[in-house]
């Protein structure tokens, strides 16, 4: 995994919190869900992409259990993909709006 500029934290965990500079974090959520789901599928994990997809379709109301969700995947992948999906969190906590 390259080295985030930010200490990751588990989703969960960054998307209960209130961002310092405003940012709505929950509006963030979209492009994790797609990003995860595609790692997902590419490498055989349908029944989680499955749920994830389920879940997504909730995201507005839901959104610590989608991140929860995120957090669990995390746990249940091998390695290098658990890297790829830490990658994608480090994306979206380390974002910084124009």
């Amino acid at each position: 995994m390259s080295e985030c500029p930010v200490e990751i934290k588990p989703m969960a965990e960054w998307v209960s919190e209130e961002d310092p500079r405003g940012i709505c974090r929950e509006c963030l959520l979209a492009p994790v869900i797609q990003w995860y789901h595609e790692e997902l599928e590419a490498r055989g994990y349908s029944e989680q992409a499955q749920k994830l997809e389920k879940l997504s379709r909730q995201a507005e109301e839901l959104p610590l259990q989608l991140c929860e969700e995120f957090d669990k995947i995390k746990s249940e992948v091998e390695g290098s993909l658990r890297e790829r999906l830490l990658d994608f969190d480090c994306a979206v906590q380390s974002y910084e709006p124009e």
